[in-house]
């Protein structure tokens, strides 16, 4: 008998706890309304960076942050903006499973540079310029 009693207040409190837990708001998680736009971010990054340009903001892969790619006198890369817009992260995002360096492969494609865009009008070439490879060489003569 006392056993039967044990297993149904197992159950309630069970069940109570699951009713309990599942009404605690999702302190981690990136929710629609707390969807974070350039404007926000902007608004939210402007005292610790003025002069600073949001260029896109998109979830993070931590649950709760979003990525903010910026550009700051000339430099872009990335700063991490929790979702109540009260905390920056300036710093990588490791991937310990894959050993990857999420904020690193993001700032280097922010950074690509489409070589075709290049002017090449006064440039010095050296061999073939319609070769099927090139190699650009920058160069301050000053």
């Amino acid at each position: 008998m006392l056993y039967l009693f044990m297993q149904k207040l197992l159950i309630i409190l069970l069940l109570a706890t699951t009713v309990i837990i599942s009404n605690i708001p999702d302190v981690f998680g990136a929710e629609e309304s707390a969807k974070i736009t350039n404007e926000d971010a902007q608004n939210a990054l402007k005292e610790v960076i003025p002069d600073l340009k949001i260029i896109d903001v998109r979830p993070a892969k931590i649950q709760g942050l979003w990525e903010i790619a910026v550009e700051a006198k000339g430099q872009k890369g990335i700063i991490y903006l929790d979702s109540s817009r009260n905390f920056a992260v300036f710093g990588s995002v490791i991937d310990v499973k894959t050993k990857t360096n999420l904020t690193q492969e993001r700032t280097s494609e922010l950074n690509k540079v489409d070589v075709s865009t290049i002017p090449l009008d006064d440039a010095l070439v050296v061999g073939d310029k319609d070769a099927k490879y090139r190699v650009i060489v920058f160069d301050d003569p000053d």
